[in-house]
């Protein structure tokens, strides 16, 4: 009997300890459960917060696309129509604005997409003009050409024309003259020589047809001769000898004939 009592108090032992364990995992799934349902109204929340951000971003597209239909706020609206103006009409308008710091411009882009040039305003003391300027060798941007409100133009740095002078015209004329007088020094006299070949004045022949240069000369007999002549020569150089020459006049003597050149600077005669 004893013995019998003995196993009874150890099952219910056991019964005891299963039960434990029971409600052991009972409170662990209810905690993870708790947990979980933590996580999911976290969730739920993320979404409404997503649904509301949401439902902002399609409310201001349909804002947005309102305003297309209804029409933006004035300035915003005469902005646009200025830019529409400009890009539908003749001239495109650049207005200058000190507040901005820098001066307006017209940038151009070559074919690879790199600045290549532009038109700018400048100032000058307190004149104010325009400048063309096109990239160097080393690909900066160079003044080339600049046009001042004063009339003055430079080229390359240098003042081309002053707008104070009475005539632009005169003003060109006057820095050009040097140098059209320097191109045509020695090259308008009247030059004697001996020929390779028989002319006529007004003929135009090759420096090459030239076999020296000559002056008439008398010899002791009062007679323009060869020997007498030969005295007073010159070469044809090689430039010369490419030129052209107009026949002016020729001297006729017994012993030689002389013709007098000029050089052919007109090309299309």
């Amino acid at each position: 009997m004893k013995n019998r009592i003995q196993e009874l108090e150890k099952i219910e032992s056991k019964n005891a300890q299963l039960q434990k364990r029971i409600d052991d995992l009972e409170q662990i799934d209810l905690s993870e459960m708790a947990v979980l349902t933590q996580k999911m109204n976290s969730v739920d929340g993320i979404v409404n917060d997503l649904a509301t951000q949401t439902k902002d971003v399609g409310r201001k597209l349909e804002q947005i696309a309102a305003s297309k239909v209804e029409g933006l706020d004035p300035q915003t609206r005469k902005y646009l129509q200025d830019i529409q103006t400009q890009l539908t009409s003749d001239t495109l308008t650049l207005q200058h604005d000190d507040t901005r710091g820098y001066d307006s411009s017209i940038r151009f882009k070559d074919k690879d997409g790199a600045l290549g040039g532009s038109i700018k305003r400048v100032v000058k003391g307190d004149i104010t003009g325009l400048s063309i300027a096109t990239k160097n060798k080393s690909g900066s941007l160079v003044d080339r050409v600049k046009f001042y409100d004063d009339k003055d133009v430079y080229i390359h740095g240098q003042c081309f024309i002053r707008g104070t002078d009475t005539s632009i015209f005169d003003e060109i004329a006057r820095q050009l003259t040097p140098r059209f007088l320097g191109l045509l020094q020695g090259r308008t006299m009247v030059r004697s020589a001996n020929l390779r070949v028989r002319a006529s004045i007004g003929d135009i022949i090759s420096g090459s047809d030239i076999e020296y240069w000559a002056y008439p000369s008398e010899n002791s007999s009062g007679y323009i001769s060869v020997s007498a002549t030969q005295e007073h020569t010159m070469a044809v150089s090689a430039e010369n000898a490419r030129k052209r020459w107009r026949i002016m006049g020729k001297t006729d003597s017994y012993y030689i004939t002389l013709y007098w050149l000029q050089e052919v600077i007109n090309f299309d005669d």
